[in-house]
């Protein structure tokens, strides 16, 4: 089987068996040991997997061939240890889990590192955001309290122990209203560096 047909049998594999160890009886008695190592090598799962895979087949009698799945796992790392796989995993966050052999794990680590940099720088901004979109919606409820408050205030249904309590918690509210706007006025100068930074280790990345 070719390089193409392991690749198309990997990806039908990880249809079948869903990507975890997990196989039906008859999944464990038709298995393809050496497509299926291939498959987890090319999905960058650890040699441990080969034993979640014995113990799901263990209960219908199935033992795996390891020899064949070792053999078709260290082809499909071939395929996971890339310099662009590495950048592509780290900018999604993703977690290495030090499977690549060592020809080719410095280069699949550089790249994982740089894209690893930029997830970080990104979240960072995306953190900020987040903290001042938290704000502003806390802004727009307390305008939406302190307007029911003030109609309820001059009702006439209010009684004066009412109003009191009232005027005490729209002043509150007012003073909270201020604390947000300076709070967001600091985390937009803070965004706007975290972007700057963003866009440094963008432009000083080797990938793209």
């Amino acid at each position: 089987m070719n390089r193409t047909l392991r690749i198309i049998s990997a990806g039908l594999l990880a249809l079948v068996l869903g990507g975890c160890a997990t196989m039906s009886e008859e999944e464990c008695m038709v298995a393809d040991w050496h497509a299926i190592g291939y498959e987890d090598g090319a999905a960058g799962q650890p040699v441990a997997q080969l034993g979640r895979r014995r113990q799901a087949c263990a209960e219908y009698g199935v033992q795996p061939d390891s020899a064949a799945y070792r053999a078709g796992r260290d082809e499909g790392l071939e395929l996971y240890c890339t310099e662009m796989r590495g950048f592509r995993l780290g900018r999604a966050g993703g977690s290495y889990n030090g499977v690549c052999p060592a020809d080719l794990e410095g280069l699949f680590l550089h790249a994982y590192e740089a894209g690893r940099e930029l997830y970080v720088a990104r979240s960072a901004v995306n953190e900020v955001s987040r903290s001042i979109d938290h704000r502003i919606d806390e802004r727009e409820h307390i305008l939406d309290d302190i307007t029911e408050m003030s109609a309820r205030l001059i009702s006439d249904e209010a009684t004066r122990e009412e109003r009191i309590t009232l005027l005490a918690d729209i002043a509150r509210l007012k003073e909270r209203h201020t604390e947000l706007g300076i709070e967001i006025d600091s985390l937009e100068h803070e965004l706007a560096m975290r972007e700057a930074e963003y866009q440094e280790v963008q432009l000083r990345s080797p990938y793209q």
